[in-house]
C-alpha cells in the first residue's frame, strides 16, 4: 500500500498533528481482451485500468475515503516504471505519474522550482508536491471526462517520502498486472468500510422487495448442482444463506433438506417478508461483507449476491465467509458473467434501480476464492443448456448480421468497408454458473 505522512511538530500553540494518504490497488479492471466501460465511454483494453482505494486520515482518524479507477494505457504499465521513476530522481524528467485516460483519475509526483531575490541575488528552490485527483464525474455518473473532480494535494513533500509513496505505489501495480490482489484478512478491520455502496444497495433492494421473485430450481442444472452440495454436508448441516433475500426458493429447499439455516441480508424490507415465511430462521440484517461469525456453519450458499459484488467488496467477502465457516465447510456460489465482453461501470442501472457492483467470470472466480489459501474450488458448472445456449448464439447471429448490414447501407457509397459475416463468430454471451469451494486451514 501507498502511505505518505505529514507530521506537523507541536508548536507554544498547537499541538501536534498527523495526516497521511493512503491509496492501495484492488486489481486491474479485466484482461486484455476486454474493454473497459466507465461513464460515457470505454477504453479498449480493460487490462490497464484498476481499481483502487484512497484514504485521507487526520489524528489517525478516517476524513475522506472513496474507491476510483484509474486508467495507464499508454506506456508499459506492468514493466520498467521504476526505471522511469529514476529518470525523475536524476532531473530528466519533472513528474512521475499515472492516469492518462478516460476516467481523469491520476496520481503524480512533480518537481516545482520557485525563483526569488534575496539580499539582491536571485534564487531558485525546488520542492515536490504530491497530487491525487479523482474523476468522480465518469465513475459515479455518466459524465464526460474531468467533469467533476476532487484534487488532494500534498505540496512541499520530502522528496524522500515522495519516492517511497511511488515505488509502494509501482509494487501494487506490478502485483496487479500478475492478477494478485491485496489480502483482506491481514488488513485491519473496518479497512475498506464504504457506506456509499452499502446503503445505494440497500435502498434499491428494499424498492423491490414486494415485487421481487426468483425460480432458480426450475433450472434442472442449477437445482442439481445445488442438491449434490448440499449432500456433501453433514447431516443435519447448519447453513448460513448470504445475502438471502426474502428466502424464498432457497431457504424453502434447505429447511425441506433439514438444515439448520441463519440467512443475512442488507435489505431490511427483504428480510421483513424473509422473516415473515421463515419465523423458525434466524436472520441478520448485514451485508457479506459485515458477516462476524467464526467457524459456526458446516455450509454458506449465496445465490445472486457474492458474485456482483465490486472487486473491493468481494474479495473482502471471501474472507468473511472464509471465517464463518467451519474447517473444511463448503461454499457454494450461483450468479451470472454478465458481461464477458466488458468490465468497468460499476455505478449503473440493473433491476431498474442505481446499484454499485461488479461481475466476473468462473476463471475470475475461482482465481479470487483460491489466491489467499482460503479456498480450493472443487467444481464449476455452467448452468445454461447447451440447446438454450446455441438458440441464444443463433438469435445474436442474426440480429447482429442484420445491424452491420444495416449500418454498411447507411454509408457513403463511396466508403469501402468489407462485410463481416457473423455467420461462423461465436460471441462471449452472459452466461449462469456455479462454483463450489472448500474452506482450507482452520
Amino acid at each position: 500500500m501507498a502511505k505518505i505522512e505529514i507530521i506537523q511538530e507541536a508548536s507554544e500553540d498547537t499541538p501536534a498533528s498527523v495526516e497521511s494518504i493512503e491509496v492501495l490497488v484492488w486489481g486491474a479492471g479485466g484482461t486484455d481482451r476486454q474493454e473497459f466501460v466507465i461513464g460515457s465511454g470505454s477504453n479498449f483494453n480493460a487490462s490497464t485500468n484498476f481499481w483502487i482505494e484512497v484514504r485521507y486520515s487526520v489524528q489517525g482518524l478516517p476524513v475522506f475515503y472513496t474507491r476510483n479507477i484509474f486508467s495507464h494505457a499508454w506506456s508499459d504499465v506492468c514493466s520498467g516504471q521504476l526505471e522511469r521513476l529514476e529518470k525523475f530522481v536524476r532531473g530528466e524528467t519533472q513528474g512521475f505519474s499515472y492516469g492518462d485516460m478516460l476516467p481523469e483519475t491520476g496520481l503524480s509526483l512533480a518537481r516545482k522550482t520557485n525563483t526569488y531575490t534575496s539580499d539582491g541575488k536571485e534564487q531558485t528552490s525546488t520542492y515536490y508536491n504530491l497530487n491525487i485527483h479523482l474523476d468522480f464525474g465518469a465513475v459515479f455518473g455518466h459524465s464526460g471526462p474531468g467533469g467533476r473532480m476532487i484534487e488532494i494535494q500534498f505540496p512541499y513533500i520530502d522528496l524522500e517520502e515522495g519516492l517511497c509513496f511511488m515505488r509502494e505505489l509501482i509494487a501494487d501495480l506490478e502485483a496487479a498486472c500478475q492478477g494478485r490482489h491485496p489480502d483482506p484478512g491481514v488488513l485491519p478491520p473496518g479497512f475498506s468500510d464504504w457506506p456509499f455502496a452499502r446503503e445505494l444497495n440497500r435502498r434499491a433492494y428494499d424498492q423491490i422487495s414486494l415485487d421481487y421473485e426468483e425460480n432458480y430450481f426450475a433450472e434442472p442444472l442449477l437445482r442439481d448442482a445445488f442438491d449434490t452440495w448440499l449432500a456433501q454436508l453433514p447431516t443435519p448441516a447448519s447453513v448460513l444463506d448470504a445475502g438471502c433475500g426474502h428466502g424464498d426458493p432457497v431457504i424453502t429447499r434447505l429447511l425441506e433438506r433439514g438444515c439448520r439455516v441463519t440467512g443475512s441480508d442488507l435489505s431490511p424490507a427483504m428480510l421483513t417478508r424473509a422473516r415473515a415465511q421463515f419465523p423458525q430462521v434466524e436472520f441478520w440484517e448485514r451485508a457479506i461483507t459485515e458477516i462476524q461469525a467464526e467457524s459456526t456453519f458446516d455450509g454458506v450458499c449465496s445465490f445472486s449476491s457474492m458474485l456482483y459484488l465490486d472487486q473491493v467488496d468481494f474479495f473482502h467477502s471471501i474472507h468473511r465467509i472464509f471465517r464463518a465457516l467451519k474447517p473444511g465447510g463448503l461454499l457454494f456460489l450461483y450468479g451470472y458473467d454478465l458481461h464477458p465482453r466488458w468490465r468497468g461501470q460499476p455505478y449503473e442501472v440493473e433491476i431498474k434501480q442505481w446499484m454499485w457492483g461488479g461481475t466476473r467470470s468462473i476463471e475470475e472466480t475461482t482465481q479470487a476464492l483460491e489466491e489467499h489459501g482460503y479456498f480450493k474450488v472443487l467444481k464449476t458448472v455452467i448452468t445454461e443448456a447447451d440447446q438454450i445456449r446455441q438458440e441464444r448464439i443463433a438469435k445474436w447471429r442474426i440480429e447482429t448480421q442484420q445491424e452491420h448490414d444495416e449500418w454498411l447501407a447507411g454509408l457513403d457509397p463511396n466508403i469501402k468497408i468489407e462485410r463481416t459475416d457473423y455467420s461462423n463468430i461465436t460471441p462471449r454471451l452472459a452466461y449462469p454458473y456455479v462454483v463450489v469451494a472448500q474452506k482450507q486451514g482452520k
